[in-house]
């Protein structure tokens, strides 16, 4: 059996999202940016990372997140790629099905 989990903690770029699928399934979104201080160079790096939230929780999501809160999410990841329009490069955006979340005062 394999399994693969990721823990994040980070800042929300915006307010959550409530959102329809075509299948009439109803889901939260909303993205965050983590940090990483490399002490050696003395550069920060972002990743970004888009988080989904279903079930009972995706409406609470939807009420409680906001721009700027610091959130903590244990899920699911999964990496899509694409190339980018702009540059032609290729590029990945990690998703992250939550299982777990929590708003860090």
């Amino acid at each position: 059996m394999n399994m693969q989990t990721l823990i994040l903690m980070g800042h929300t770029t915006k307010d959550a999202e409530s959102i329809s699928s075509k299948k009439k399934t109803k889901f939260t979104k909303f993205s965050i940016a983590v940090n990483d201080f490399n002490s050696k160079t003395k550069e920060e790096k972002s990743s970004f990372y888009d988080v989904l939230v279903f079930g009972k929780q995706a409406e609470v999501a939807f009420e409680k997140i906001k721009k700027g809160d610091t959130v903590m999410v244990v899920g699911k990841p999964e990496t899509d790629a694409y190339i980018s329009k702009i540059t032609n490069e290729p590029k990945a955006q990690v998703t992250v099905t939550a299982d777990s979340w929590r708003v860090l005062k």
